[in-house]
């Protein structure tokens, strides 16, 4: 193991780590990924997951599993356009291979040897009728009999299970309210789960990779917009490409922040994909109405507005309208709906391969929401494109902030030269640095 490589890959990790401890993430996977040993690798990830304090609610298919119970048995399933017809001697079928889907998950989320990834997790696996379900009836003639879908998600019951520190297992099946079972597709309930918990993430684990450019290479971030243009521009566009990314779009819209497509047979690409600064593979996000953009003269008036408080209290130093207007090419801003929220800036020192953070400020209405920590991310971004080796701020006041993203105090000789001729000793900053 190459030690330097771990540690930096384990301080990459970590502003990740923070953000999303409390968040729900919701999982979905086909029963294929049981049938061969990707599986054992997802349920040590898992495990991992939630001793980080995220939520986690996992959504099982088990297409794989009832396929094999009706070869087995002899029978066929009548398809139509809009879904399967489901008799009830179909249902008891696919409520055996769905029940032994449900053991097998839990058996694998429940081990614990002392050579096991999982030693000390005891994670607690928790399911039930979570989903209430109702039929999808008779469309174009057709009774499609026991095949619903999602009326009502009891969403106080997962969220208390949650709290606890139970990770909750939802299957395709469905109870309605007058007690009757019905097979649902588990894409849809892992859609609706999402969608009513307002969860941070949809993640679904797919058998390759989900989305390519017109060079062969997988895309590793798209707006819903881009992603709908991609549909319609490219009627051929089908199979599990086409529908995981039309749902995909539909849930962003529907409120869900981000929906990540994962390849599963890569070892750790729950990991890779929400704990490294590239992905792995395919995140879908709504189309910004609100962005991190350059700033430009026009935004002078709304990040003078912005920082005036933060200035008079103290925490960042003064700045006239002559001295933002000077440096508008360092400013970075966050704009919503042309409202610019939040602002930082990023002076240059090339010569040393340093970059100066300055000017961080978020509006009052949206602080404790991760913004300052995605201008952040920006301006790091930007720093390492332009390959600067260290980032560096002075703070009166919030010091914490940074040093719990990764920067460690520094003394004033460690700055450039001409950084510390303009260091105001009246203020008594403390100076902070990271490598990138």
């Amino acid at each position: 193991m190459d030690p330097e490589q771990f540690i930096r890959g384990f301080r990459e990790s970590s502003p990740y780590i923070h953000r999303f401890r409390g968040q729900t993430f919701v999982i979905w996977f086909d029963g294929h990924a049981l049938l061969d040993d990707t599986f054992v690798s997802i349920a040590s990830d898992i495990a991992l997951l939630r001793s980080l304090g995220i939520g986690v609610v996992l959504v099982s298919g088990a297409s794989a599993q009832i396929d094999s119970a009706f070869k087995t048995n002899g029978r066929t399933q009548q398809q139509t356009a809009k879904g399967p017809v489901t008799t009830a001697s179909d249902i008891q079928l696919i409520r055996q291979a769905v029940g032994g889907v449900r053991f097998t998950i839990e058996s694998a989320l429940s081990q614990g040897g002392i050579d096991s990834s999982m030693s000390g997790a005891q994670l607690r696996v928790v399911s039930g009728n979570f989903v209430i379900a109702r039929p999808l009836g008779v469309i174009d003639g057709v009774d499609l009999l026991f095949t619903g879908k999602p009326r009502q998600i009891r969403t106080d019951d997962i969220q208390n299970h949650l709290l606890s520190g139970e990770v909750v297992l939802i299957s395709s099946l469905g109870v309605s309210l007058s007690g009757e079972l019905f097979w649902l597709d588990s894409r849809d309930v892992a859609r609706a789960v999402a969608e009513e918990l307002e969860a941070e993430k949809l993640i679904f684990l797919l058998e390759k990779d989900a989305v390519f450019n017109r060079d062969g290479r997988p895309l590793r971030e798209m707006t819903d917009r881009e992603a709908r243009s991609m549909i319609d521009s490219d009627p051929a566009l089908s199979g599990e490409q086409g529908d995981f990314l039309f749902r995909a779009i539909e849930t962003v819209r529907s409120g869900v922040d981000r929906v990540h497509l994962v390849n599963r047979h890569q070892d750790g690409a729950l990991l890779l994909e929400l704990f490294t600064r590239d992905g792995w593979g395919t995140l879908i996000s709504a189309d910004p109405f609100e962005s991190i953009e350059q700033a430009t003269p026009e935004d002078v008036p709304g990040i003078l507005e912005l920082i005036r408080p933060l200035e008079e209290s103290g925490i960042l130093k003064g700045r006239n309208r002559e001295a933002i207007e000077t440096d508008i090419a360092a400013f970075s801003v966050i704009r919503r709906d042309r409202k610019i929220i939040g602002c930082a800036a990023l002076y240059r020192f090339p010569a040393e391969r340093m970059g100066e953070l300055a000017c961080l400020a978020v509006h009052p209405d949206y602080r404790r929401s991760g913004r300052a920590s995605s201008l952040l991310s920006w301006c790091e971004k930007k720093a390492r494109e332009e390959k600067l080796d260290t980032l560096f701020v002075l703070s009166t006041q919030t010091g914490h902030y940074f040093t719990e993203r990764g920067f460690s105090p520094c003394s004033l000789e460690e700055l450039p030269a001409s950084r510390r001729g303009a260091y105001n000793p009246k203020r008594r900053s403390l100076i902070f640095k990271k490598s990138l």
